[in-house]
């Protein structure tokens, strides 16, 4: 079986890692109060919660004719591409990077045109908002363009501590944009301070439940489920979930993800309440609140 990123629950917690595509769900109900923000931190986030230690201690704008309309960053919506342009980063300039590739673009007789040296590709083209659709032998793609307002991005201030988190509203849901790193128990990835810097602190699941700064909580899994559809279902969410960055590569290719909604999941591994670490760059787990019951 091949997998390329990942996201699926295990127990009471969220797994991504670098080499997976894969949803399996086992999750109990629970519901958590209305009213109250989400926490989501790549190890720590507002979806999921916390990080873990588990126990194991566990830009331009205008109609859709015109090709200014086309300058920005644009992600292909669904993560999964069959052979299509995924990561288009088109300049004013007529230039653009094509999944890592120079290219050089236009618009000629209302198509969108992208050449390269490896690549030649015409299509039909529709600009609403922050979608652009491509349209070539009737098959249609559709991107996101991460310049624009796409993601909603705010930011609130930790009033224990004065920690600034980013948060983003992904559908009705605000997440924390980054890991909760409060100094509250937990531990730092190899006891290394610039780790928790870096990718949060990890929690074991009793002290995640408790963490959350106020107005905010440790989400159920119904939560992360509401989440994980928004997002097109287990089998894209791990791509769209994970940052752009930071990944280890698998077989060759790279583990990061697109961060289309900006949850921007960090690989940030686990520990054990053995004081043992394992997995930083290649896997990111998230508490959830809904406790598992074997």
């Amino acid at each position: 079986m091949k997998f390329e990123f990942i996201g699926f629950f295990w127990k009471n917690f969220l797994y991504l890692y670098s080499n997976m595509t894969f949803g399996n769900k086992t999750i109990p109900k629970f519901t958590q109060p209305k009213g109250e923000q989400y926490m989501n931190t790549t190890l720590l986030k507002s979806i999921f919660g916390v990080a873990f230690i588990a126990v194991l201690l566990h830009t331009v704008s205008c109609d859709s004719s015109g090709s200014s309309a086309l300058v920005g960053h644009w992600l292909h919506e669904s993560g999964s591409t069959d052979k299509k342009p995924e990561d288009m980063e088109l300049f004013k300039d007529g230039t653009g990077v094509c999944d890592g590739a120079s290219i050089s673009w236009k618009v000629e007789d209302k198509r969108f045109i992208i050449q390269s040296f490896s690549l030649g590709m015409a299509s039909d083209y529709e600009v609403s908002g922050y979608r652009l659709t491509l349209t070539n032998n009737g098959e249609k793609s559709t991107y996101v363009n991460i310049n624009k307002d796409y993601q909603q991005k705010g930011s609130f201030t930790d009033s224990r501590d004065n920690k600034k988190y980013g948060t983003i509203k992904i559908g009705d849901q605000t997440w924390m944009s980054e890991n909760l790193n409060y100094e509250a128990g937990g531990k730092c990835y190899d006891n290394d301070p610039a780790n928790c810097t870096k990718y949060g602190r990890l929690y074991d699941w009793k002290t995640a439940l408790s963490v959350c700064p106020k107005g905010w909580h440790l989400p159920s899994n119904d939560e992360w489920q509401t989440l994980i559809d928004f997002t097109g279902g287990d089998k894209v969410v791990g791509k769209k979930f994970k940052a752009r960055n930071g990944w280890e590569n698998y077989q060759g290719k790279s583990g990061n993800g697109t961060d289309i909604y900006g949850f921007s999941g960090l690989p940030g591994g686990f520990g054990t309440s053995g004081g043992n670490f394992s997995t930083v760059g290649n896997s990111g787990n998230w508490w959830a609140a809904t406790e598992y019951i074997a």
